[in-house]
């Protein structure tokens, strides 16, 4: 955007566009947070520790899977969920999980453990910024607002759906979330979402969504792409990403692909 003005050849970020007289896909890119837009591990260690100490009264090195972050890392794959890794993990109840929940906002919000967004991840953003973009995470909506706005990327996102805006017991890999934000990008008018996530719950939950616009006959192409920067395999995953991509860049030239001299519908 030149001059405060927008002009063809840089449209808005967040804003579909169209061949003349036709009707915009529905084309859009969403994504999850931690590990795929930021380098969030960290902190979410620091956090919860801090809740799970509060919750059982124990020291978080009771716990071996809160003793290094490679011991947590390997925890949260192993399970599907945020609630899956406090149950199993922990061993909480559900009750304390879902106080676990209610408690995760504020401890994010209160730790002031630096949350870098991955490198490559603002070109990423700048050359799709001719499709609206959603977050559908397991993270708390206004912690994430704070990373994209301290990293200056709000507004490349046109919705933002936390965990606490879908209920306790259906989040990923339910599509609940996904769902909504789809519906909130593109009105569900046909074309293609891109759905980027780095852990096995998120190709779940891209197919677990694929198959709902199907059986309400909507014609809304889900496309998974599993972010695997660090060199990961999803190999042994239950359900596979219909991409893998190993550098964000990769995502632009996926994207162009599966959307090149696609008409859009009426045209």
């Amino acid at each position: 955007m030149r001059n405060g003005r927008n002009t063809p050849s840089s449209p808005r970020p967040g804003v579909p566009v169209s061949r003349a007289g036709a009707p915009p896909r529905g084309d859009a890119v969403v994504w999850d947070f931690d590990g795929t837009l930021v380098d969030s591990h960290v902190k979410n260690l620091a956090v919860t520790r801090a809740i799970v100490e509060r919750i059982t009264r124990r020291p978080a090195g009771a716990f071996e899977s809160l003793s290094s972050l490679d011991r947590y890392l390997t925890a949260l794959t192993s399970t599907r969920n945020w609630r899956d890794l406090y149950g199993r993990v922990f061993g909480l109840s559900e009750r304390d999980i879902d106080r676990a929940g209610r408690l995760w906002a504020e401890y994010q919000l209160g730790d002031s453990t630096p949350t870098p967004l991955i490198e490559g991840i603002p070109a990423v953003l700048r050359s799709l910024r001719h499709l609206p973009h959603g977050i559908v995470s397991q993270n708390a909506k206004a912690a994430i607002a704070a990373v994209l706005e301290g990293a200056r990327v709000a507004e490349y996102f046109g919705a933002v759906i936390g965990f606490e805006e879908v209920d306790l017991r259906r989040q990923k890999p339910a599509p609940d979330g996904l769902l909504r934000c789809v519906e909130i990008l593109t009105e569900l008018r046909p074309g293609c979402v891109f759905y980027v996530g780095d852990h096995e719950t998120d190709a779940m939950c891209a197919a677990h969504a694929r198959e709902e616009l199907a059986a309400r006959k909507l014609r809304v192409e889900v496309i998974s792409i599993g972010a695997l920067y660090d060199g990961e395999s999803a190999a042994a995953w239950a359900v596979r990403p219909d991409h893998t991509v190993r550098r964000p860049e990769e995502i632009v030239e996926i994207v162009a692909r599966c959307t090149a001299d696609r008409p859009s519908p009426g045209a």
